[in-house]
C-alpha cells in the first residue's frame, strides 16, 4: 500500500476505534445494558476485511462484531442505534450480539462457534449461484477448539465452498490464556482438510492485508476454503466491566507497542505524511463518529406494544 492507501486505512481504523470507545462510554453511562464486548485492538483486521470484501459477499461474526459489521457495510447509524437500545438495525431486539442485516449480508451470534456452520450455509448458496461471491466466518482463538468448526471445515472442503475462515487470536479465551487451552499452530488446523492457512500479525496493516489478500484470492479463483489467523491484542476486558485480573501486571502497557492505530499513525509520520494531513484524517474520523451517534440518539426507544413485531414470519406483514 502506498502512503495514500495507508492514510485511508488509518482513517477507517480510527473511526472503528472511536466507535468502540463511544459504545464503551454508553455502557458506563447506563445507556446500554447487559454485556458488551469491544474490539479495541482488533481494528486492523476489520480494515483489511473491508478492503477485500465485494458486493455479494457475506460475513458471519461473533459476539465481538462491531468492526466486522462496519467492514461489511452495515449502516453505522443503524448499528449505533441498535446498540443504544433504540429503533435501529433490528428494532432494539438484536442488541450487539445478535445483529442481522440482509442487505449487507452480515450477521453475528453470541454463541461460541455457532456462526461458523451458519456461514457454510451462506457459502453453499453462493456456490450454487456461481456468482463469485464468498462468505467470511469470523471466530476467536477459543472457537478454534469447537467441534462445529472442524465439522464445518470438513464440509467446506468436501463441497468446495467459497469460505474464508478468519480467526482473531487475541491470546485469551475469556480469561484463559491460549497456551493453557489450545495446542499447536492455529493456521495449520485446516491442513488435514486441505485448507491452506495463513498466519500473520493482525496489528500490522501490511501483513494482515497481504494474508487476507492471499486467502481471498484462493477462495475466489478456486472456490475452495481458506484460513487466516491474525494475532491481535484485546486492550479491554472480555466484556465491559470485566475486572481483568487474570492478565499479568504490565502486560497491557507492554502491548501498547502493538496498538494497531498508534502503530500506523507513527508509521505515517515516520514515512513523511505531513502532520496536517494526519490531523485532517483524525478530524474527519471524529466528526463522522460524532454524527453517527448523534443521529442514533435521536432515534426513538421502541414502544412496549411493538415487542412482538418482527418476531414471527408473516405476523406483521
Amino acid at each position: 500500500m502506498n502512503a495514500d492507501d495507508l492514510l485511508e486505512v488509518f482513517e477507517v481504523m480510527l473511526r472503528a476505534r472511536l466507535f468502540e470507545e463511544e459504545v464503551g462510554r454508553a455502557v458506563v453511562s447506563g445507556e446500554i445494558h447487559g454485556e458488551m464486548h469491544l474490539g479495541i485492538g482488533h481494528e486492523a483486521v476489520g480494515a483489511a476485511l473491508g478492503r477485500h470484501l465485494r458486493p455479494g459477499d457475506a460475513v458471519v461474526s461473533t459476539h465481538r462484531a462491531h468492526l466486522h459489521a462496519l467492514a461489511a457495510g452495515v449502516d453505522p447509524v443503524e448499528l449505533a442505534a441498535e446498540l443504544l437500545e433504540r429503533d435501529g438495525l433490528n428494532h432494539a431486539k438484536g442488541g450487539h450480539m445478535h445483529l442481522f442485516d440482509p442487505v449487507a449480508r452480515f450477521m453475528c451470534t453470541g454463541i461460541v462457534g455457532a456462526g461458523v456452520p451458519i456461514a457454510a450455509g451462506y457459502a453453499l448458496v453462493q456456490s450454487l449461484q456461481a456468482a463469485g461471491a464468498l462468505t467470511v466466518a469470523v471466530m476467536g482463538d477459543g472457537t478454534m477448539n469447537q467441534g462445529a468448526v472442524f465439522e464445518t471445515m470438513n464440509l467446506a472442503a468436501v463441497r468446495a465452498l467459497p469460505m474464508v475462515f478468519v480467526c482473531e487470536d487475541n491470546g485469551y479465551s475469556i480469561s484463559v490464556r491460549r497456551e493453557d487451552s489450545t495446542a499447536g499452530e492455529l493456521h495449520r488446523r485446516g491442513a488435514a482438510f486441505g485448507i491452506p492457512g495463513f498466519a500473520c500479525d493482525g496489528t500490522d496493516v501490511d501483513r494482515i492485508d497481504a494474508a487476507m489478500g492471499e486467502a481471498f484470492e484462493i477462495t475466489r479463483k478456486k472456490s475452495r476454503p481458506s484460513l487466516v489467523v491474525a494475532s491481535v491484542y484485546r486492550f479491554r476486558g472480555h466484556y465491559e466491566g470485566d475486572l481483568d485480573l487474570y492478565r499479568p501486571a504490565g502486560e497491557k502497557e507492554a502491548a501498547l507497542a502493538r496498538d494497531p492505530v498508534r502503530r500506523l499513525r507513527q508509521r505515517l509520520l515516520d514515512g513523511g505524511t505531513p502532520l496536517a494531513r494526519l490531523a485532517e484524517a483524525e478530524s474527519r474520523a471524529s466528526d463522522a463518529v460524532t454524527r453517527w451517534f448523534a443521529s442514533a440518539r435521536r432515534r426513538p426507544v421502541p414502544r412496549r406494544e411493538t415487542a412482538t413485531d418482527h418476531v414471527f414470519v408473516g405476523a406483521d406483514g
